[in-house]
């Protein structure tokens, strides 16, 4: 997708005048095709060139039914397109993807003959093509024109795939399954020979990508590039459902399709002011791709939904995503964040240069916009240019069940994780003849690693581009030099405190013998030659003072001896104050019982467990304000800070964590308000219980906690040694 148009789209063939016969046409879509990089081998091509398109669409003029583009053949009663021939670049994709060859047994869902046509050239007389439709006018079209063009081997069958007959599986099973149709889930991973293909255009909270996977096992896992795209919708028993919410009076929808819609009743006044705007320094092209972007924030933003607005609503308080493509934006109680582009330039293209920004609505917006555009900067820096990320598909086990997190998607049928590669970044280590080290100081007002620190130059790989070519452009962009003698050095891999990979960066070494004062800087503050002893007094980027330290212990590397780069390792200085998190508490008693809320079975921390209402304090909050927060977030019961009072402190430390945790109970003389479920996907009910009878299961702390202030003790220290 794109700032402009939000949809990755190809260019249909333009008409032309001429009356050319069939089999140029066809030709001339088949070069096109080859030109782009469609088509990839030549068997594919050769079916393209073989499979007469025009037969299948007979009631569109010839040069339309060979445009790169799709073909409407069968809509709903409101108008929706229900069935079409899908885009020739598109077909071309997943047929290469496919891998198919003679003597394969193929299974095809979504029918409308044409693309079952080229599988068939594509298995030969010894394979075998089955194609399934919902449909029974669809099936009954296309048993007709592939009987006449010749393709009458052709199995059709009218059934819903998700339910498809034994009957129609081969023996072992098949070797390809290609979905012709906007799926939602992949129930066919047992119906795959070991090592099959599996090509589909999957839907992840409203973005459809086609994706290639191969069985290996019980699992499917994906090894080709991600492709967006967009077909009809699957019908029957696997049509996938928005979980659309109306905010009230507004004309504004939230879609929570992969995952617990949240409340959105309680939005409306968040829309009575201007927004306000959270820039990322994140920037693209007006016509460059970040459809990456868009499925990383789907994956990583919990209560992460798709925003769109009614054309006629005539709110002028949020800016309308296109129609075609809703907004990302994600829920916190009575607040929403969204994601949006400003123009900022004309770009390099005339085409636009953007910012990402983020739009906060609502009182806590900030909090949600803050997190939002973390989640951009982080996609930045660390996968922006790396490769595509990897799609796991696996059934449903004790163990998924419980799988829960960042970029985890759970199905019907299957289990969904995606894997995102991190960039390797690079740096030039280099020296002059006299034992100097040329460092570069960094800015310390700019959003980028290691502000105001003295490093190497370098910087991160851009899509597509190897490290050798990477640091060879940073060195140009930043003192406008070539190094003729850069070689790869050392591997520097950066860790947490705890010993998390957190970056990689590949260093190279070279030399140069010039002043620094010759040297163009065109980023950053200032250049100097350092001695080693020297940077002692410097305020050094660890993972540059680690790479001047180990050049001292080793030669310069032979580029020709084929071992590889060794790895220096830095660690993030761990802070030796001891940190805690802060977590605010409500004891709400009423009739000599306390409400608690049970958390969803799903929930990372005590699933099915019951609990006091409860959260943690953001940045720059204090915990009696995070109190009165947490509390209209997650029971819509609204309290005033004059009427609550602290009444336990627990100072706790869970089995296995570096981090404690301070627990605050306060209890409030009042409230307004009967409390409601406004986050289900974190707690599915309220109810009130007796001090003396509590529900098993009862967070642990809790019942601990509960004990301690009915005996009026106000300090409890729980899980130390």
């Amino acid at each position: 997708m794109t700032p402009l148009s939000g949809r990755h789209t190809m260019s249909a063939t333009p008409p032309t005048t001429e009356q050319l016969d069939p089999s140029t046409l066809r030709n001339r879509l088949a070069d096109q095709l080859l030109m782009s990089g469609h088509l990839r081998t030549a068997a594919v091509e050769a079916a393209f060139r073989t499979v007469p398109r025009h037969a299948f669409v007979p009631e569109v003029p010839m040069a339309d039914a060979y445009a790169n583009d799709i073909i409407p053949t069968r809509h709903t009663a409101d108008g929706r397109v229900s069935s079409s021939i899908s885009a020739p670049w598109l077909q071309a994709h997943m047929l290469e993807a496919a891998h198919i060859r003679a003597g394969h047994h193929v299974l095809e869902i979504g029918s409308g003959g044409f693309n079952a046509a080229l599988v068939a050239e594509l298995v030969g007389p010894s394979g075998s093509v089955t194609t399934v439709d919902i449909d029974a006018a669809v099936t009954e079209r296309t048993t007709r024109f592939l009987t006449d063009t010749g393709y009458d081997r052709v199995r059709v069958i009218t059934a819903d795939a998700e339910r498809l007959p034994a009957a129609a599986v081969p023996d072992g099973g098949f070797d390809a399954v290609i979905v012709t149709v906007d799926t939602w889930d992949l129930p066919w991973i047992h119906m795959l020979v070991e090592g099959g293909r599996l090509v589909a255009p999957l839907r992840l909270h409203q973005y459809v990508w086609s994706i290639g996977f191969t069985r290996q096992g019980a699992v499917l896992t994906s090894d080709e590039p991600l492709t967006v795209c967009g077909f009809v919708p699957m019908q029957g028993a696997g049509a996938w459902n928005s979980q659309r919410r109306t905010i009230p009076g507004r004309g504004i929808h939230l879609a929570f399709e992969d995952g617990t819609p949240r409340p959105v009743d309680q939005l409306a006044p968040a829309f009575d002011t201007p927004p306000t705007t959270l820039r990322t320094h994140v920037t693209i092209g007006g016509q460059e791709p970040f459809d990456s972007l868009a499925l990383y924030l789907a994956g990583a933003l919990p209560g992460f939904c798709r925003l769109s607005v009614d054309p006629e609503s005539g709110d002028s308080v949020i800016s309308p995503p296109p129609p075609h493509w809703p907004g990302a934006a994600i829920v916190r109680g009575t607040s929403l964040a969204r994601l949006a582009t400003e123009r900022i330039g004309d770009g390099d293209d005339g085409g636009g240069r953007y910012e990402f920004v983020v739009h906060a609505y609502g009182a806590a917006g900030g909090f949600a916009a803050a997190e939002m555009a973390e989640q951009v900067q982080h996609w930045q820096r660390n996968h922006r240019a790396a490769p595509c990320p990897r799609v796991t598909v696996r059934p449903p086990t004790a163990a998924s069940n419980e799988e829960v997190g960042p970029h985890v998607f759970r199905k019907k049928h299957t289990v969904i994780t995606i894997d995102w590669p991190v960039i390797p970044g690079t740096a030039a280590l280099l020296t002059d003849d006299h034992g100097h080290y040329l460092l570069h100081l960094r800015s310390a007002n700019k959003p980028i690693w290691r502000p105001g620190h003295w490093a190497l130059l370098g910087g991160n790989t851009e899509k597509g581009e190897r490290c050798d070519e990477a640091i060879v452009r940073e060195l140009d962009e930043e003192i406008g030099l070539t190094i003729p003698d850069l070689t790869a050095f050392v591997t520097l891999d950066t860790l947490d405190a705890h010993g998390a990979f957190m970056s990689r960066v590949r260093v190279y070494h070279g030399t140069l013998n010039r002043p620094a004062h010759e040297i163009e800087l065109c980023e950053g503050i200032q250049l100097r030659w350092t001695r080693l002893e020297e940077t002692a007094e410097m305020t050094m980027d660890p993972g540059a003072a680690a790479v001047l330290q180990a050049h001292q212990t080793r030669p310069r590397p032979d580029p020709a001896d084929g071992t590889p780069l060794p790895t220096v390792q830095v660690r993030e200085p761990g802070d030796q104050r001891s940190r805690s998190i802060v977590g605010a508490h409500l004891v709400l008693i009423r009739d000599g019982k306390v409400l608690l809320g049970r958390r969803h079975a799903s929930s990372a921390f005590a699933p099915s467990a019951w609990h006091l209402p409860a959260g943690h304090r953001e940045a720059n909050e204090a915990a009696i304000a995070c109190m009165i927060r947490e509390t209209k977030e997650e029971t819509g019961l609204a309290i005033d800070e004059a009427d609550l009072s602290l009444v336990h402190t627990l100072d706790l430390l869970d089995p296995g964590s570096p981090t404690p945790r301070i627990q605050l109970f306060f209890t409030t003389s009042r409230w307004s308000g009967e409390p409601a479920v406004l986050e289900p996907d974190r707690c599915t009910e309220w109810a009130w219980w007796p001090l003396t009878a509590l529900p098993d299961p009862t967070v642990d702390y809790t019942r601990t906690a509960l004990a301690a202030i009915s005996h009026g003790t106000p300090y409890t220290a729980m899980g130390w040694t």
